[in-house]
């Protein structure tokens, strides 16, 4: 998301444009791509297919960007797992929950997330020199930008 430093910096804006302080805001977003990973993933065992590494390595980003457009907070969270092993997830977790509920301009912050991210994962679709870049590809990137 953040290998060009034009691009995290407009970010980092429109999150304090949004009044959300930017580390909560950063982390924020990788819960719901996790998240949206993850619904994905639960959509593909729905459809049949087993549980496993190698079904989110061949899971199409395009699934991903899906989920993230045509999911509501509430079906993304369904998904989610009840048990976390690493206090900083669970706590970016029920964050993400409690915000779910909430209304006024903190209400806001999810949608504006969604679209964050949703852009994010659409950019990097876009730019990818292959014809359907899957969730492997996304971790390969992250991994040479320094970011895994």
């Amino acid at each position: 998301m953040g290998q060009e430093p034009w691009r995290a910096t407009k970010r980092r804006e429109r999150l304090q444009g949004w009044d959300i302080d930017v580390a909560r805001g950063e982390r924020l977003i990788a819960t719901f791509a996790a998240l949206a990973l993850h619904s994905a993933v639960a959509d593909a065992a729905a459809a049949g297919r087993a549980r496993t590494i190698a079904v989110l390595n061949n899971l199409p980003l395009a699934a991903v960007v899906e989920a993230t457009t045509t999911k509501r907070d509430f079906e993304i969270l369904a998904a989610m797992q009840t048990e976390h092993t690493d206090e900083n997830e669970k706590a970016s977790l029920d964050y993400f929950r409690l915000l779910s509920y909430q209304s006024g301009r903190t209400g806001l912050w999810l949608p504006r997330l969604r679209t964050e991210l949703r852009y994010s994962l659409t950019t990097l679709t876009e730019r990818s020199r292959l014809s359907a870049p899957t969730c492997a590809d996304l971790g390969q990137w992250a991994e040479k930008a320094g970011l895994a």
